[in-house]
């Protein structure tokens, strides 16, 4: 009986040669019987678990990659969810007790979309699935192969899912170089993980001062899916931390949560068009104005530096270019306040070798950004990891640099307000090791920004060396579970 569903009759040429390769609707490895029971008028199938779990809240995922939207009809299929996968094709889910993704959402194949439910009219949880071609209904086909002739009853054929979802595109490069977090309002800066996926969720933990508190603290439950960069700035200059996402792809809006102080209120639209493709944006205050704006690096050959400004409810400007040369691809584009004016300058690290591992700044005056100075001609080698913030809290922003290698060394040059000063001004000599993510955070609120390393892999750890102004104490760890491995967090 569980090879039925392998050696059935091949659909016939007729539109399904133009159908996707189309998986099963649970997840992978999971073990499924199935059937179509006579009174259902629909090419249809029913399925529930063979393999000893649960169905009811088991995950639905998406048997081929498209468009998903959300429907409801409680006198039938109850919450349900339509795939149009393109050419005429799309395939239904029906009476799901939860949806996963949003209306409208581009999914992809084997992404969870709902959870197996047994809304409208059901008499228990199950997934009930379609294939349709121009809206009529076709013989349901996995991998190619017919599930024909149906059987009338569970526990007669079975289906093993290899729906094991598409296989991630290549990483895309993440500059992350520093953005403020003190969500609630207390002078120190807290942490943040966006888990992104399915879930995406965004976790706070906040500072005490001398440590963070807090695990589970759900702080907003849909914010930053995959592939977009969540961000953090006080956008409406309440003096508390708002998120900040950038949808990037075609639709590159920009989106707001602001802090309430103990959680991000809704999501709203701050932009429409910001932060295209693969641009890189970044969050501060670049006209002095106590709210924190939005800047998109191209970071390509035309190396172009677009803003919008914060009004305090939404972030004006399109095509507004403040520097039309800065940061070319494989440099690493960041913010500071690098000459203490209260306004917000651009800096990119060249990170070449030894000979070209320059700090180019462009200040900005308020309108625009300057022409580029070189501020350092050798800081922030290779792959290491450059950092913004005031580690010595005279005001202006500083550079840091991790080398987060077996050596896990921490270099700093400080700022004059026209240059940054120190080459090999070691702050630490064991903090970051591969694989970490470190940050810059006032995580004590004395106006120096101190050193935050997230350990991810197995043990999620986030380790603190406060700043003493001329060096970084030792380390010690300030929460022993936050931040997994490819979520987000500042």
């Amino acid at each position: 009986m569980a090879a039925a569903t392998l050696t059935a009759v091949t659909v016939a040429p007729s539109p399904a040669l133009a159908a996707p390769t189309f998986k099963a609707p649970f997840p992978c490895g999971q073990r499924w019987t199935y059937s179509h029971h006579s009174a259902e008028v629909r090419q249809a199938l029913d399925f529930v678990r063979a393999d000893g779990g649960v169905t009811g809240g088991t995950p639905q995922v998406a048997s081929a990659a498209g468009v998903a939207r959300r429907y409801s009809q409680p006198s039938g299929a109850g919450n349900y969810i339509v795939i149009d996968h393109g050419g005429g094709w799309t395939t239904y889910y029906f009476h799901l007790s939860a949806y996963s993704v949003p209306d409208g959402a581009y999914v992809q194949q084997g992404q969870q979309i709902g959870i197996t439910g047994s809304t409208g009219n059901s008499s228990g949880a199950h997934v009930h699935y379609e294939q349709l071609y121009n809206g009529v209904g076709q013989v349901i086909s996995i991998n190619g192969v017919s599930l024909a002739p149906y059987p009338g009853q569970y526990n007669q054929r079975f289906l093993v899912s290899d729906n094991c979802g598409t296989p991630p595109p290549p990483p895309t490069p993440r500059y992350l170089g520093g953005s403020p977090t003190d969500f609630d309002g207390d002078g120190r800066d807290d942490v943040v993980a966006f888990t992104h996926g399915a879930a995406a969720d965004a976790y706070v933990a906040t500072s005490t001062g001398s440590s963070f508190a807090g695990t589970s603290v759900k702080w907003h439950d849909w914010f930053a899916l995959s592939g977009e960069t969540p961000l953090t700035g006080d956008v409406n200059g309440d003096g508390r931390d708002d998120a900040i996402v950038f949808t990037h792809g075609t639709t590159a809006d920009v989106y707001v949560a602001l802090s309430t102080g103990s959680s991000f209120a809704a999501s709203a639209k701050w932009h429409d068009w910001f932060a295209p493709g693969t641009e890189v944006p970044a969050v501060g205050d670049v006209n002095g104005d106590g709210r924190d704006d939005i800047v998109t690096f191209t970071h390509d050959t035309n190396a172009d530096v677009y803003v919008a400004l914060s009004t305090g409810t939404s972030f004006t400007g399109t095509a507004i270019k403040w520097h039309d040369y800065f940061s070319i691809a494989g440099e690493f584009p960041a913010l500071g306040d690098v000459n203490g004016d209260g306004r917000d300058d651009i800096i990119t690290f060249t990170q070449g070798p030894a000979t070209a591992a320059d700090v180019i700044v462009a200040l900005s005056t308020g309108t625009s950004f300057g022409p580029p100075q070189k501020w350092h001609d050798l800081f922030a080698v290779g792959t290491e990891q450059p950092r913004i913030g005031d580690i010595n809290g005279d005001g202006k922003d500083d550079i840091v640099t991790f080398t987060c290698n077996t050596d896990a060394d921490v270099y700093a040059a400080t700022s004059t307000g026209t240059t940054f000063t120190g080459t090999t001004i070691k702050w630490h000599d064991f903090f970051c090791l591969p694989g970490e993510f470190p940050y810059l955070a006032d995580a004590n609120g004395d106006g120096k920004d101190d050193l935050i390393v997230f350990t991810k892999n197995t043990t999620n750890d986030i380790y603190v060396a406060l700043s003493t102004g001329t060096t970084f104490a030792p380390s010690t760890k300030w929460h022993d579970y936050f931040g997994l491995t490819g979520e987000t967090t500042l």
